[in-house]
This record gives structure tokens, C-alpha cells and sequence, in this order.
């Protein structure tokens, strides 16, 4: 584990958080003088500053609701049993003898399995109580109503139960931000979004690889032993014109071909299938819509428990290429799907072994913290540079034709994917792969 500065809360997410918590704490301020409990405003005004705080309270969660499905943030609030005994004894024993968390936050688990439960519990438990109880008080409890008095004794007594523990869940969570790194250091992250968390390199590289996948212009596929599509991503079903990915998930490759293309995609899936990596392979594609497209492709194998149990690979579309599509009928070899990620600055903070193989270096150490020109010809820097740029504004590129300088001095040509990276609503670099032609441009 390594100590890392992350940013973990979006600005919305800061904004939703600090509005909550003062609304909460005004409506139980003038709910509690309604109850009697003190007389500081008044009765008519704790009343009338009631109301106007629920209100404000449902608007602010009808726009967290909608923020939290259009993010996908609200996949941090499914409940899990993993790990929660041993959260649950954390926070009961081991936080006082110096134990280590049985959890570690990142930017996709913000929250541990005791905090999903609890937090869950609060949004479809607690505030529809609070919110349902509080709306029949104000509308449907009428003086000229014969069953008034009882109605408004049980609606008051369950709106009172609900502002409990409202408020217990607020104490419980004021004093779990003070066991932190620092007392302060949770409350501050809150305040900036950005917090120094325990980072599992290994972890973390996978999640980030695997929402690379997820958003990359670059088609992922996976199927299995038989030949069944198991998985894609976003930017396959694009390619393929598919609206759903339930429509192709458990179909057989050959829908993917015309029936005069299924021989040689049975050919390249029998060689993948014992063992052999082929990958960069021009193809035709038949899309769901009947339409044809062209893309590069690659395959390897998948290995589960020392056995090939299916393949997987990546597609770059090509289909605007003209100056590639003279090519078609050439196969690309040696090439593989090259993964990299660099910050703003374009200074490269990640590749893979394939990106190294590509660019001819023996290990990362050699290229993290370089700039990307260390892989750029002088003459072509200015054209890199302003492809960069132009993702660093949002922009996604692929199947951009590209050379590149190898650590050898040689020069080699591939094809160029890059993504721009968002961290809250900010840019903060670029990722993407590439596929090596390099072998094309020999044969032809």
C-alpha cells in the first residue's frame, strides 16, 4: 500500500453533501421548537421555515437522484456482506488498538460495506419516512378532521422517531470523519474533493484499466470457449451498430461476419482458441443494421485455471480510412493492443507490456514521468502536439495513422487511439492504445 492524493468528490457531489447537512440541521433546529422542546423563533415561524426547508430538501434530492443515475455514482450504495464483520469489529475494537482498515476508499468505492448499508438505509428508509410523515402533517391532517387528534399524535410520534435518528446518524457520521489520518482530514476532502488515501497499486491500475475498457473509442470484445460473445464495451456495440448489449451477449461470433467472411473468422478463432495470439488483423464487419464496416482487429486467448477457456481482444474502426483500406487484404502481424496514460502535461504515467513491446523499451521505469515526445519524431511533434491538445478539450480520436520513435532508434507506424480522462469535471490527461502496421508497411 502507498499513501496517494486522490480526487475523490466531484464538486456536485460537495455541493449535494454541505447542502444536506445544513438543511438537516435547520429542520430539526425549528422541528424540535414545534415539538416544544425550546422557544427561540417561535412557534408560527419554526413552522412556516419548516415547510420551506422540506421543500428545499425534496428539490435537492429529486437533482441528487437524477445526478447519481446519469454518473453511475449511485453503483457506490449497493450493499455487499463482504467485509462487513470485519468493518463492523474495526470500528468497535480494532480502530482503538491502531488496527489497519479492512477497506481502503478509492475513487469507484468511496464508501465501505458498513457505510453502503447505512447510507442505503438512510436514503430508502429514513428521509421517505421523514418526507412521507411530514407531508401528511402538512396536508392531510386537517382540525375539522373527527380523527385529528389521533392522526396527528401517531404522524408526529413517527416523524419524531424519524428525526432521531436522523440525528444519531449525524452524530455517527461526524465522528467516524475524525477517524481518518488526521481528525480534520475526511471534513477537508470534503470540502476540496481531494483526499491522501491507502492505494493498492495493483488494484488500482486494474479498476482504471477496466474503466479504460469501458469508455475507450477502442472495441472490446470477449467469448467464450464455444464461440459465445460473453462481453463488450460501449465502443463495440457503436462499431456494430447495436443499441443494447443484452441483444448480442450469449449470440455466436458469426453474426458478426457475412456469410462468405465466417470461414476465415473460423480460422482466426481455431488458432486463438490453441494458444496463438493474432492480433492486428484487418477485417470486414456486418453490423446490426446491415451495413458493412472495416476495423482492425486482435485476439488472445483467455486463460482460466491453466486452460484456454475463450479469446478476447480489441477493434479499431478504419472505415474512413482510405489511405489504410487499399490494405484490406493484408494481414498485420506482430502487432498487439498497446494501452497508455499520460496527465496533462502529456508527461506518460502508464503503459502496458504491449505498449513496451511496441515502442521497444524493457520496462516502464524507462518511460514514466518522460514526455510524450520521447516516442515522436521532431518533424511530427507539432502534429502530435496538436492532436493532444484538441483531447485535452474533450475531443476522442481513433484510428488516427501515426509513426512512432522506438527506444532503438527505429521507426515503426501504428494506430492511435486517445481518450481524454475526467477526473470530476475536469480534464485532467489522456488515455487510449495502439495497434502496430508496422509489419503492413514492410509487406506492401
Amino acid at each position: 500500500m502507498i499513501k496517494k492524493r486522490t480526487y475523490i468528490y466531484r464538486s456536485f457531489e460537495r455541493f449535494w453533501h454541505w447542502s444536506q447537512a445544513l438543511l438537516i440541521f435547520f429542520l430539526a433546529f425549528t422541528g424540535f421548537e414545534i415539538h416544544g422542546t425550546y422557544d427561540f423563533i417561535g412557534f408560527e415561524n419554526s413552522v412556516k421555515w419548516h415547510d420551506i426547508a422540506a421543500w428545499a430538501f425534496l428539490v435537492l434530492i429529486v437533482f441528487t437522484i437524477f445526478w447519481h443515475f446519469v454518473t453511475g455514482e449511485w453503483k457506490q450504495y449497493i450493499p455487499t456482506t463482504k467485509f462487513i464483520k470485519a468493518q463492523v469489529s474495526f470500528y468497535i475494537t480494532g480502530i482503538f488498538k491502531g488496527a489497519p482498515h479492512p477497506t481502503h476508499k478509492t475513487i469507484y468505492t468511496k464508501f465501505n460495506p458498513l457505510q453502503r448499508v447505512i447510507y442505503l438505509g438512510l436514503k430508502i428508509l429514513i428521509l421517505p419516512v421523514q418526507f412521507l410523515t411530514g407531508f401528511i402533517y402538512m396536508f392531510y391532517i386537517y382540525p375539522d378532521n373527527p380523527a385529528h387528534e389521533f392522526g396527528l399524535e401517531i404522524i408526529a410520534t413517527i416523524h419524531t422517531i424519524g428525526a432521531f435518528a436522523l440525528l444519531a446518524f449525524v452524530i455517527a457520521h461526524v465522528y467516524l470523519t475524525t477517524t481518518g489520518d488526521t481528525p480534520l482530514s475526511s471534513i477537508k476532502a470534503m470540502i476540496t474533493g481531494w483526499e491522501v488515501i491507502d492505494v493498492d497499486e495493483k488494484e488500482e491500475r486494474m479498476k482504471h484499466l477496466q474503466k479504460s475498457l469501458d469508455e475507450s473509442v477502442a472495441g472490446y470484445y470477449r467469448m467464450d470457449k464455444e464461440g459465445r460473445i460473453i462481453d463488450v464495451n460501449e465502443a463495440w456495440l457503436e462499431m456494430y451498430k447495436y443499441t443494447d448489449r443484452n441483444i448480442v451477449i450469449g449470440k455466436h461470433y458469426s453474426v458478426t461476419r457475412d456469410e462468405k467472411n465466417v470461414k476465415e473468422l473460423d480460422e482466426l478463432v481455431a488458432k486463438v482458441m490453441n494458444g496463438e495470439s493474432i492480433t492486428g488483423i484487418p477485417a470486414k464487419r456486418k453490423c446490426m443494421d446491415g451495413t458493412k464496416g472495416k476495423h482492425v482487429l486482435s485476439a488472445n486467448p483467455v486463460i482460466e485455471d491453466g486452460e484456454i477457456a475463450g479469446m478476447e481482444g480489441f477493434i479499431l474502426d478504419i472505415t474512413e480510412k482510405e489511405e489504410f483500406s487499399e490494405h484490406m487484404n493484408y494481414v498485420v502481424r506482430n502487432s498487439s493492443a498497446g494501452y497508455y496514460r499520460m496527465d496533462e502535461n502529456k508527461i506518460i504515467v502508464d503503459v502496458n507490456d504491449a505498449w513496451l513491446k511496441i515502442c521497444k523499451y524493457g520496462n516502464k521505469s524507462e518511460v514514466i514521468g518522460k514526455h510524450c515526445s520521447i516516442i515522436c519524431r521532431p518533424t511530427e511533434l507539432d502534429n502530435l502536439e496538436t492532436k493532444f491538445e484538441r483531447v485535452l478539450k474533450g475531443e476522442t480520436m481513433s484510428g488516427i495513422i501515426g509513426t512512432r520513435k522506438c527506444k532503438d532508434g527505429s521507426v515503426g507506424k501504428h494506430i492511435l487511439s486517445a481518450n481524454p480522462i475526467y477526473v470530476g469535471n475536469l480534464i485532467a490527461g489522456i488515455e487510449g492504445f495502439i495497434l502496430d502496421i508496422t509489419k503492413l508497411e514492410k509487406d506492401l
